[in-house]
Protein backbone atom coordinates (compact mmCIF):
# COMPACT_ATOMS: atom_id res chain seq x y z
CA UNK A 1 0.00 0.00 0.00
CA UNK A 2 1.21 3.46 -0.82
CA UNK A 3 -0.19 6.89 -0.16
CA UNK A 4 -2.29 8.60 2.46
CA UNK A 5 -5.49 7.02 1.18
CA UNK A 6 -4.05 3.51 1.61
CA UNK A 7 -4.86 2.24 -1.86
CA UNK A 8 -3.74 -1.29 -2.57
CA UNK A 9 -2.07 -1.92 -5.92
CA UNK A 10 -5.27 -3.61 -7.17
CA UNK A 11 -7.41 -0.65 -6.06
CA UNK A 12 -5.02 1.71 -7.80
CA UNK A 13 -5.26 -0.37 -10.97
CA UNK A 14 -9.06 -0.37 -10.84
CA UNK A 15 -9.12 3.42 -10.39
CA UNK A 16 -6.76 3.91 -13.34
CA UNK A 17 -9.00 1.75 -15.55
CA UNK A 18 -12.15 3.49 -14.33
CA UNK A 19 -10.54 6.89 -14.90
CA UNK A 20 -10.10 5.95 -18.56
CA UNK A 21 -13.81 5.24 -18.76
CA UNK A 22 -13.31 1.54 -19.40
CA UNK A 23 -15.87 -1.00 -18.24
CA UNK A 24 -15.01 -3.52 -15.51
CA UNK A 25 -16.99 -6.25 -13.84
CA UNK A 26 -16.64 -6.85 -10.12
CA UNK A 27 -15.67 -10.49 -10.53
CA UNK A 28 -12.61 -12.54 -9.65
CA UNK A 29 -9.58 -10.52 -8.69
CA UNK A 30 -11.39 -7.21 -9.15
CA UNK A 31 -14.43 -7.90 -6.93
CA UNK A 32 -12.83 -7.04 -3.58
CA UNK A 33 -11.02 -3.89 -4.78
CA UNK A 34 -14.14 -2.59 -6.50
CA UNK A 35 -16.27 -3.20 -3.41
CA UNK A 36 -13.64 -1.51 -1.24
CA UNK A 37 -13.40 1.49 -3.57
CA UNK A 38 -17.18 1.81 -3.66
CA UNK A 39 -17.22 1.75 0.15
CA UNK A 40 -14.57 4.48 0.27
CA UNK A 41 -16.59 6.60 -2.15
CA UNK A 42 -13.97 6.34 -4.90
CA UNK A 43 -16.26 4.40 -7.25
CA UNK A 44 -19.98 4.81 -7.80
CA UNK A 45 -22.09 1.77 -8.62
CA UNK A 46 -25.07 2.21 -10.93
CA UNK A 47 -27.36 -0.41 -12.43
CA UNK A 48 -27.45 0.05 -16.20
CA UNK A 49 -29.25 -2.36 -18.53
CA UNK A 50 -29.83 -4.70 -15.59
CA UNK A 51 -26.16 -4.91 -14.61
CA UNK A 52 -23.77 -2.99 -12.39
CA UNK A 53 -21.70 -0.19 -13.89
CA UNK A 54 -18.90 1.35 -11.84
CA UNK A 55 -17.67 4.86 -12.50
CA UNK A 56 -14.95 6.84 -10.80
CA UNK A 57 -15.97 9.69 -8.50
CA UNK A 58 -14.16 12.98 -7.91
CA UNK A 59 -12.89 11.51 -4.63
CA UNK A 60 -11.57 8.57 -6.65
CA UNK A 61 -9.76 10.89 -9.04
CA UNK A 62 -8.26 12.73 -6.07
CA UNK A 63 -7.11 9.41 -4.57
CA UNK A 64 -5.58 8.47 -7.93
CA UNK A 65 -3.65 11.77 -8.12
CA UNK A 66 -2.56 11.43 -4.48
CA UNK A 67 -1.25 7.92 -5.11
CA UNK A 68 0.62 9.12 -8.20
CA UNK A 69 2.23 11.89 -6.13
CA UNK A 70 3.19 9.43 -3.41
CA UNK A 71 4.65 7.07 -6.02
CA UNK A 72 6.62 9.98 -7.49
CA UNK A 73 7.95 10.89 -4.03
CA UNK A 74 8.86 7.27 -3.39
CA UNK A 75 10.62 7.00 -6.75
CA UNK A 76 12.43 10.27 -6.05
CA UNK A 77 13.62 8.93 -2.70
CA UNK A 78 14.87 5.74 -4.36
CA UNK A 79 16.75 7.75 -6.98
CA UNK A 80 18.22 10.02 -4.31
CA UNK A 81 19.32 7.03 -2.22
CA UNK A 82 20.91 5.45 -5.31
CA UNK A 83 22.77 8.67 -5.97
CA UNK A 84 24.08 8.76 -2.38
CA UNK A 85 25.19 5.13 -2.64
CA UNK A 86 26.95 5.81 -5.95
CA UNK A 87 28.74 8.83 -4.49
CA UNK A 88 29.81 6.84 -1.41
CA UNK A 89 31.11 4.00 -3.60
CA UNK A 90 33.04 6.48 -5.77
CA UNK A 91 34.59 8.10 -2.70
CA UNK A 92 35.49 4.69 -1.25
CA UNK A 93 37.19 3.65 -4.53
CA UNK A 94 39.11 6.94 -4.69
CA UNK A 95 40.27 6.65 -1.07
CA UNK A 96 41.19 2.98 -1.54
CA UNK A 97 43.41 4.08 -4.43
CA UNK A 98 45.03 6.76 -2.23
CA UNK A 99 45.63 4.12 0.46
CA UNK A 100 47.08 1.68 -2.09
CA UNK A 101 49.44 4.37 -3.42
CA UNK A 102 50.54 5.20 0.15
CA UNK A 103 51.06 1.50 0.98
CA UNK A 104 53.14 1.05 -2.18
CA UNK A 105 55.36 3.99 -1.17
CA UNK A 106 55.73 2.63 2.37
CA UNK A 107 56.56 -0.84 1.02
CA UNK A 108 59.22 0.52 -1.32
CA UNK A 109 60.71 2.54 1.52
CA UNK A 110 60.66 -0.52 3.77
CA UNK A 111 62.39 -2.58 1.10
CA UNK A 112 65.67 -0.78 1.88
CA UNK A 113 65.77 -2.91 5.04
CA UNK A 114 66.19 -6.01 2.89
CA UNK A 115 62.59 -7.13 2.30
CA UNK A 116 61.06 -7.25 -1.15
CA UNK A 117 58.46 -4.55 -1.71
CA UNK A 118 55.77 -7.28 -1.66
CA UNK A 119 56.95 -8.65 1.69
CA UNK A 120 57.21 -5.14 3.08
CA UNK A 121 53.64 -4.35 1.93
CA UNK A 122 52.36 -7.48 3.68
CA UNK A 123 54.11 -6.42 6.89
CA UNK A 124 52.61 -2.93 6.73
CA UNK A 125 49.03 -4.09 6.08
CA UNK A 126 48.24 -5.20 9.68
CA UNK A 127 49.77 -1.96 11.01
CA UNK A 128 47.68 0.13 8.61
CA UNK A 129 44.51 -1.86 9.37
CA UNK A 130 44.96 -1.46 13.14
CA UNK A 131 45.53 2.28 12.73
CA UNK A 132 42.45 2.62 10.50
CA UNK A 133 40.32 0.78 13.08
CA UNK A 134 41.69 3.04 15.81
CA UNK A 135 40.71 6.11 13.77
CA UNK A 136 37.23 4.65 13.14
CA UNK A 137 36.63 3.78 16.78
CA UNK A 138 38.36 6.68 18.52
CA UNK A 139 38.28 9.48 16.00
Amino acid sequence: MVGNNSLTDDEFTVLMIADRGEFMLAIGRWAAPMESLTGKGFLKKDIINGGPQYTITEAGRTALVDRDREDDKHLGAIIEQGSRIGAAQKLAREQAEVAAQALAKAAKAGAVLGDTPEASARKWMPVILERALDIINNG
